[in-house]
């Protein structure tokens, strides 16, 4: 074959190859942000016909016969089919021809981006905007590829540029949109993916919308993005996997369990639904089907940290306690620096009645970290049940200390200060609360009963009658206000709250027996009986009842009504001979 025919033939083969791309809409200006597939029965024309030009080109001593446009769709062809390498050449020898072409440069950059040489990419696209400053394709791109630098500002700033050339460019807008959620502008980024799916049914876009919605805890505004997806792609594994969670969080069991199972059904090794399923079980308190979930997870990943510490929330549920610490050993080994496992082993130690090894923990782990709350809590329990108060309250002020107003650790101090006769320290603790929570019913309930046990009576009454006005257990301050009012002698005042705590609570023993010690005292000896007698027979004070009513007998002179009522307290318990001895009203009796 001659070289004028051959170079007439190569000139055919190249043009047949650029009919075949530009009859497959791969023309040769195309720009590739995305690239098209072509159908493998136009990639087998093209390879034929390249077979051809290689036999051609052999003829022809000229090596740059092709000319720029040749060059271009060869590239592009060796693009749509993925031999980034072999389309990086052919883009060369375009650029070669035509240092000037923006197209060969974005081009060649979205090969370099699927080599992963970002930065070469990066410098092919600087140099395309150069030469012509509108091209959205490589803002698009630049952007993509500051994305997977974590150059998050720089992203938005190039999505940002190629929107303006494009507004209506759906993957750039969602691309802005992922970005601007990333670098905290969530309001913004949202705004933009709600644009997409207002007009169209963006897969990408609905469910980053329901997983974001989720994290967000705004659980039915991200079922109905999830929802929406599974409509147009019912077995979207990510979408069914937040639907799940959703439907979890929002307390709704049977539809969470229904997604994680569509997942399985497809995929049915898929860690994260039955990771999923036991937290589900566990919630329902499923336990053994819980584990099950769990134990499948540590089959297919041994030693996957969240399957064991779930795993171990089952197991201690279950009361399994030593298998729960077990499991902490096994995530021990693998990690002996997670301060969580060890914390947790340490609290099931102490749960398992084994305090001097959950001591010992407490102490590793306060020796890394001194302000661990958890293990100076558990170990000022420890310390309680040695009855070394003292040694308890030094762990509780360790809190207190970095944590002013940590409820447990100012529950315990309270507690312990009460315990050991304390009570002005157990107020000072309690005051320290309300110093910054004025309004914190708990302790200011328990700042009354302190003033109450120090006898400062007119005080804890304000306190029990502010508390009467702001809580709903009206029967038990009205009952704190009817002693208080006894002790100060104001008996129709002890009489009128005794009254009100019975509306709540109705024949509460304890009540009526005060109430009684009221009546006495204001000498009206029927009505004391009359509350002493609705003390029934089962009740742990009716003996006292039935003593109180020999004495009131007694008073009122009914001798041989009080001997009866003394003689059957004492033959029940002998104990009421003993004090009955010591009334004056009994002496020469008993």
């Amino acid at each position: 074959m001659s070289a004028n025919s051959a170079l007439v033939k190569l000139k055919m083969v190249n043009g047949l190859i650029g009919s075949i791309l530009d009859e497959n809409g791969i023309k040769i200006q195309t720009l590739f942000p995305n690239i098209p597939k072509i159908s493998s029965e136009n990639q087998a024309k093209i390879e034929k016909l390249l077979d051809s030009r290689n036999r051609v080109k052999e003829a022809i001593d000229d090596a740059e016969c092709d000319d720029f446009a040749d060059e271009l769709n060869l590239a592009n062809f060796f693009l749509v089919c993925r031999k980034y390498e072999e389309s990086i050449k052919y883009y060369d020898g375009a650029l070669a021809k035509n240092p000037v072409s923006y197209t060969a440069l974005c081009n060649k950059g979205l090969c370099l981006w699927k080599l992963s040489k970002n930065k070469q990419a990066e410098e092919c696209y600087d140099k395309a905007l150069e030469i012509y400053k509108n091209i959205p394709e490589a803002f698009f791109v630049k952007g993509k590829i500051a994305n997977e630098k974590k150059e998050l500002e720089k992203a938005v700033n190039n999505f940002e540029k190629a929107l303006e050339l494009e507004p209506n460019n759906i993957e750039c807008k969602f691309n802005l949109g992922k970005s601007l959620i990333k670098i905290g502008s969530k309001n913004k980024g949202m705004s933009k993916l709600e644009e997409i799916v207002s007009e169209v049914n963006h897969p990408e876009s609905l469910l980053l919308l329901g997983q974001t919605n989720l994290k967000d805890n705004k659980f039915e505004k991200s079922i109905s993005y999830l929802e929406k997806l599974i409509e147009i792609s019912p077995n979207h594994i990510d979408a069914n996997i937040a639907l799940g969670k959703s439907y979890l969080a929002n307390n709704n069991f049977n539809q969470s369990i229904s997604h994680f199972q569509k997942v399985l059904e497809r995929s049915p090794n898929n860690i994260e639904s039955i990771l999923q399923l036991g937290e589900v079980h566990l919630r329902i308190n499923n336990f053994n089907d819980s584990l099950e979930k769990f134990d499948r997870v540590l089959e297919l990943s041994p030693n996957h940290p969240q399957a064991l510490e779930q795993k171990i929330s089952v197991l201690e549920k279950m009361g399994k306690t030593k298998e729960a610490i077990q499991c902490c050993n096994t995530i021990e080994e693998v990690n002996p620096n997670s301060k969580e496992i060890l914390l947790k082993k340490g609290i099931l130690l102490y749960n398992c009645n084994e305090p001097g090894k959950a001591l010992a923990i407490f102490n590793n782990i306060l020796g890394k970290s001194k302000e661990n709350n958890q293990a100076l809590l558990y170990k000022a329990r420890i310390f309680v049940q040695k009855e070394e108060f003292q040694e308890a309250l030094l762990c509780l002020e360790n809190i207190l200390g970095f944590d002013n107003f940590n409820q447990e650790a100012l529950e315990e101090a309270v507690r312990i200060s009460l315990k050991i006769g304390e009570y002005d320290q157990g107020l000072a603790y309690v005051e320290k609360v309300l110093a910054e929570k004025p309004n914190f019913n708990e302790f200011k309930a328990k700042k009354a009963e302190i003033l109450s046990i120090l006898g400062r009576y007119e005080e804890a009454g304000k306190e029990y009658l502010q508390l009467l006005c702001e809580r709903d257990d009206k029967g038990k301050i009205s009952y704190d206000l009817g002693k208080i009012h006894l002790i100060l002698k104001n008996y129709e005042k002890s009489i009128e709250f005794f009254d009100k705590s019975l509306e709540k609570r109705q024949f509460d023993s304890k009540i009526l027996f005060k109430k009684s010690e009221a009546f006495s005292h204001l000498g009206k000896f029927d009505s004391a009986i009359l509350c002493l007698e609705q003390i029934s027979e089962d009740d742990r004070l009716y003996d006292f009842a039935q003593y109180e009513k020999s004495k009131i007998q007694m008073m009122k002179g009914n001798t041989k009504q009080a001997l009866e009522l003394l003689k059957k307290v004492t033959n029940s318990n002998e104990m009421f001979k003993i004090v009955a001895s010591n009334e004056t009203i009994f002496e020469n009796i008993v």
